[in-house]
């Protein structure tokens, strides 16, 4: 455990920080979930997890490329299932 005030207050910044990254992530997370089990694009489904992702990129939760590389596989998939 930190000893220098600053320091415990950086801990505590960074637990708090961890908790909301992880309500994110695991919205992103059960959205992608919830659209690519579909099978087919269902237009909610689908812009809920755009969404998310799109979320989790803005706020540093997610690199911007890995967001968008998600979606494409996303929509990929849910385009192959659909032929």
């Amino acid at each position: 455990m930190p000893q220098i005030k600053s320091r415990k207050k950086d801990l505590r910044q960074a637990r708090a920080r961890h908790q909301h990254n992880l309500g994110i992530k695991r919205a992103y997370k059960t959205a992608v979930r919830a659209a690519s089990e579909l099978g087919q694009a269902e237009a909610p489904e689908v812009a809920a997890a755009y969404k998310a992702l799109d979320k989790a990129a803005k706020t540093n939760v997610l690199h911007p490329r890995t967001a968008a590389r998600r979606k494409s596989r996303l929509m990929k998939k849910l385009n192959a299932a659909k032929s």
